[in-house]
């Protein structure tokens, strides 16, 4: 719709019967205003040139700067409407709004002045004026199909029942339009009638069966209201006109899915994954998708395994690496998934969630040397990613490297300072370090956090024993065991802190006793249960507790140094100096070891 921007309206001399100086004393002055005029309008329509041949050049502020001469001379509404659109196009709404009211001011009635008025209240966010608007240029032209379309947008979210009236309006005036048909079955769809939209299409479609974005659209519904049968029916009878459509034959895979027909299903989507044309995204978003139910149906996993293969061939995406490596722990390939996620991480550096994945996965897999490697990769990338701080802290930790666990939990709990492992974590190595007052703060942060947390208690259990502060231990051993009676851990190392005491020493091998049961090959329990009789005079079953101990775990110096303790209790001098020396042996820096065995070369 062209708009005419310039009028120039013929100058007309009226005589009428006036005397000849009158009429030529006025002619004068018309002439001279009129020159006036004139020179006006010549000097804005050249101001008006310039500008749109910088608007040819995508120079919009200078045209601007032109539009705006033009407009001190001859301000006309057509002058205000192009103004509008260049400060839209520079991204000023704000004067795009005022020249765009000037215009409208100015003209009116003219539809284009007002739907540009419309569309730019619609960008300021300002529906019920842009929709006012918008109802003015359908007064003036009721066939101005964009207005219909953008009153209809904006009814869409608080007043469907409005926009799919007037979605259905456009449908009577232009006929069935692809965009226009989607909305009409999103906005059905969210109001649950997404029926009324496939008994429209049916009936567009046996006027016009040909048409394959109506049949899309049926195949679309019928997806969406779970009529599987009917999707599969109408992509055959479309798949026989066009058979290399990929859409078509993704629909049916989908409808196939749908129907838990996995195998049928597969057999369509090997033909989008052998595709060329299908952009591989979108195989990658199949293969996932069978990744996804192979997760909760493990006969899948063959079919899913399959397909990432197939899309392994073309591209060694990270993906579909991450992929692989998902089904190789559905298989219980620890090893090969920990592969595919180095290669998933390797290829995607600047993913810090698959950096996440491969941690978590060497951890468990106790590939602590492996996971520390990877993960100071990690967080040389990432160093304020808490899941790598947080998994370098614990493998750290589990390599004896206690400092450097320090530095890593440390920033993890700065990170995240309401995470309870890390805080458990960073309180327990700072235990080792022995800064208790430091770890304590850290760890009653957890418990407060959780405070039903029966790890957090039997670590902070441990650290007030080692500070001989018995009176909180024991509370804190007694409220884990109220909590869960069946925790074999608390259990053994509350025995063990009763035992060093020779305190209640019957409960101490009651729980003891269930530890062992527990567990009859951990020589850490065998050796508390053991130490338990030695402090009841129950030698010998001290003594053949603390060897079995011994047979799990030959090289625990503190195990001979126990065994020692009873044999030289019982007076067997050889026996125990046999066992301190090979204590001493295993680890030079045992305490007290050296004394007893001069205190029994003095005896």
């Amino acid at each position: 719709m062209k708009k005419v921007i310039f009028i120039f309206f013929p100058i007309l001399l009226l005589i009428i019967g006036c005397s000849a100086s009158v009429l030529e004393e006025d002619n004068v002055g018309d002439k001279a205003q009129n020159k006036a005029n004139s020179q006006n309008e010549k000097l804005a329509q050249d101001y008006f040139i310039k500008g749109a041949l910088y608007d040819l050049k995508g120079k919009y502020h200078a045209a601007i700067l032109e539009y705006q001469e033009a407009l001190k001379l001859d301000e006309q509404a057509g002058i205000h409407h192009t103004l509008s659109k260049d400060y839209l196009i520079i991204q000023k709404l704000s004067p795009a709004l005022e020249h765009s009211k000037a215009a409208v001011r100015l003209s009116p009635e003219d539809a284009e002045y007002n739907f540009l008025l419309g569309s730019i209240y619609k960008m300021a966010q300002r529906p019920d004026s842009a929709e006012m608007v918008f109802e003015k240029v359908i007064e003036i032209d009721t066939l101005f199909y964009e207005a219909y379309y953008h009153i209809a947008q904006l009814n869409e979210a608080q007043k469907p029942i409005k926009a799919l009236e007037v979605y259905n309006r456009l449908i009577e005036l232009r006929g069935p339009e692809w965009n226009v048909l989607v909305k009409i079955a999103e906005l059905n769809e969210r109001m649950g009638n997404v029926d009324n939209t496939i008994k429209t299409v049916e009936e567009l479609l046996h006027l016009n069966p040909s048409n394959l974005r109506l049949q899309k659209l049926l195949i679309e519904s019928y997806l969406k209201t779970e009529k599987n049968e009917e999707a599969v029916a109408l992509a055959d009878d479309a798949l026989s006109m066009f058979p290399d459509d990929l859409t078509l034959i993704e629909y049916k895979g989908n409808a196939k899915a749908n129907q838990n027909k996995w195998e049928e299903a597969a057999f369509e989507y090997q033909k989008l994954i052998h595709s060329k044309e299908l952009p591989f995204e979108v195989k990658k978003r199949i293969a996932g998708g069978f990744v996804a139910e192979a997760a909760k149906d493990s006969s899948l996993i063959p079919i899913a395994k399959n397909l990432l293969l197939e899309i392994e061939k073309d591209s060694s995406d990270w993906q579909t690496n991450a992929f692989l490596g998902e089904i190789a722990l559905e298989e219980n390939n620890d090893s090969l998934a920990i592969q595919y996620f180095k290669n998933a991480a390797h290829s995607a550096p600047w993913n810090p969630q698959i950096w996440n994945r491969l941690g978590i996965l060497l951890f468990e897999s106790q590939k602590f040397e492996q996971a520390i490697v990877e993960m100071k990769n990690a967080v040389t990338k990432f160093p304020d990613d808490f899941v790598n701080n947080l998994i370098l802290g614990l493998s750290l930790s589990q390599q004896k490297d206690i400092e450097g666990a320090a530095r890593a939990l440390e920033h993890a709990v700065r990170l995240n300072p309401n995470d309870l492992t890390a805080l458990h974590a960073y309180g327990f190595t700072l235990n080792q370090l022995k800064r208790n007052d430091a770890a304590l703060i850290y760890l009653d942060k957890a418990l407060y956090l959780d405070p039903e947390n029966i790890q957090v208690m039997g670590t902070m259990g441990m650290i007030y024993d080692s500070m001989e502060d018995y009176t909180v231990s024991d509370s804190l051993y007694e409220r884990a065991l109220v909590i869960d009676s069946s925790n074999v851990l608390i259990s053994n190392n509350y025995a063990y802190s009763l035992s060093e005491r020779g305190f209640k020493l019957e409960r101490a091998l009651e729980l003891a006793k269930f530890a062992v049961k527990a567990e009859p090959e951990n020589s850490s329990y065998l050796d508390t249960i053991g130490w338990v009789h030695f402090k009841l005079g129950n030698y010998t079953e001290a003594i053949e507790f603390i060897k079995k101990a011994i047979e799990e775990d030959k090289s625990n110096a503190t195990l001979f140094d126990h065994l020692a303790d009873v044999y030289a209790k019982m007076s067997n001098k050889e026996k125990a100096v046999e066992y301190y020396e090979k204590a001493l042996s295993l680890d030079p820096t045992i305490d007290n070891v050296k004394e007893k065995i001069e205190k029994m070369d003095e005896g």
